[in-house]
């Protein structure tokens, strides 16, 4: 029984040591956009990805 506890306590030990060596090593990613770069356009007739669809359209080909 005494072996058991040791060995716990020493993962519990080295799990914690990882984890805080893993907090420490964290570095947040930095999103900076490029100063060229146009964001994606989001409404149709704006941009080449989005065509505007032309009204009344025909329902059937």
């Amino acid at each position: 029984k005494k072996n058991i506890n040791k060995m716990k306590t020493v993962t519990f030990i080295f799990v914690l040591l990882a984890a805080v060596c893993a907090i420490f090593a964290y570095v947040p990613p930095n999103y900076v956009p490029s100063p060229g770069r146009r964001p994606f356009p989001t409404f149709p007739g704006h941009g080449p990805f989005n065509p505007k669809i032309k009204w009344p359209y025909p329902l059937l080909r």
